[in-house]
């Protein structure tokens, strides 16, 4: 059978690109490809389900009758392996060749590896990663983490007081790829005072075995005994698959402004997609929930024929650490813009903005109280001037920014 869209993935992307799609056309023929045998879920949640604070079921994203409902095959458990573009078919690993006239490859990231082998290490990447970092979660009464980005941090943060926690980083300072200095600092001071143990500048020279606990051996010398070692060193995009099939990659697959690649027929969204990004048009991979729904909905609408063009991704991580709320929304980069903080003590609040030379709102960091992140990111979107926007340290100016939105 020839399928008028296949896509490969099942995640934030592939299930925009579906609901777009059955948005304006309820009969075209859509096949979904899929390596884990299971319906959508959502990764953000999954420390959730790992401390329990949810079950399984609260991480689905659509329940069992989406796809019959939505006229998708799917076509689960099973890897594509190669894109024949000449005859337009994706090979999976089962031995199949699904015919496709258009494809949107969705198919994400995959975490990177430290290259330690044992059963008391884990990524936190896939639902298994999830399963097996449940049974630790549920016994371990000391836990590391290796990496202080935006997967080791916030699932620690879900472990009791009286767990004793390790952060190794290999920088000099936590979330270092998010986050200013000044911010990252604030972050850190909060995390230690909250029993957080960070070992900056560290590597992982060895890991042993010792019963049912592993010792991790840092290049300093320092040796930690642990329960388990949660690994969220970043990510690498899934591009081998488009590579093969001689689809232009960088970092990421490249995409133009309408989320196609240099195949006319074949288009990419989401963690492994390299595009355009708002304000400053650089090619970059975002990798946010956000990005990944904003661009699987314009490649869709192109597959579709209606020929609309993406205005570009924005930063958009909003997370909760320890207790303490963080959201950085736009360009963070003091190296470019000028910038403008308060810190309102009667709140605990923190606000870092960025505005550019024509005095435009292009970032900003939020330390607790985060509710307006996605103002924000709106208003970023819109050019809107800073000065018409924002209260001399006080945060937004809602009477102003009602006054400039369009309700049409």
């Amino acid at each position: 059978m020839i399928y008028d869209i296949v896509i490969i993935g099942n995640s934030a992307a592939a299930i925009s690109a579906v609901n777009t799609i059955r948005k304006y056309n309820s009969s075209l023929s859509i096949a979904l490809i899929d390596r884990e045998n299971t319906k959508a879920y959502s990764r953000v949640l999954t420390p959730y389900y790992i401390s329990g604070k949810t079950d399984v079921n609260g991480l689905f994203m659509v329940d069992e009758h989406y796809y019959n409902k939505n006229k998708v095959t799917t076509y689960f458990g099973s890897e594509a392996t190669f894109i024949d573009r000449n005859k337009h078919g994706v090979h999976l690993s089962n031995g199949k060749i699904l015919q496709y006239k258009m494809l949107l490859i969705a198919n994400g990231a995959e975490a990177i590896k430290i290259g330690f082998k044992s059963d008391n290490i884990s990524n936190l990447r896939h639902l298994n990663d999830a399963i097996k970092l449940r049974k630790y979660f549920l016994r371990s009464k000391i836990v590391a983490g290796f990496g202080a980005g935006l997967v080791t941090i916030p699932m620690m943060s879900h472990f009791d007081d009286n767990v004793k926690k390790y952060l190794i980083i290999s920088s000099n300072r936590i979330l270092s790829r998010l986050l200013d200095n000044e911010s990252s600092e604030i972050i850190e001071n909060s995390l230690v005072k909250r029993g957080l143990h960070i070992y900056k500048k560290e590597n992982i020279e060895s890991i042993e075995n010792n019963n049912d606990k592993i010792i991790i051996n840092l290049s300093s010398g320092v040796n930690l005994l642990s329960d388990c070692l949660i690994v969220g060193k970043g990510v690498k995009p899934n591009t081998e698959l488009a590579r093969d099939s001689g689809i232009n990659i960088d970092s990421g697959v490249l995409i133009d402004e309408y989320c196609r690649t240099n195949d006319p027929d074949i288009y990419a969204a989401g963690d492994v997609a390299e595009g355009f990004e708002f304000a400053t048009n650089r090619k970059i991979i975002q990798g946010n929930w956000l990005t990944a729904v904003e661009q699987a909905e314009i490649a869709a609408k192109n597959m579709l024929g209606q020929k609309v063009a993406y205005e570009g991704s924005i930063k958009c991580n909003i997370t909760k650490i320890f207790g303490v709320g963080v959201a950085v929304i736009g360009i963070i980069d003091d190296d470019i813009y000028e910038s403008e903080k308060n810190y309102n003590p009667l709140t605990d609040t923190y606000r870092k903005y960025y505005i550019d030379d024509a005095g435009k709102l292009k970032g900003v960091v939020m330390i607790n109280n985060t509710d307006e992140a996605g103002i924000y990111y709106g208003l970023i979107k819109l050019n809107m001037l800073y000065r018409n926007i924002i209260k001399h340290k006080n945060g937004l100016n809602y009477s102003k920014v009602l006054k400039y939105l369009d309700y049409k």
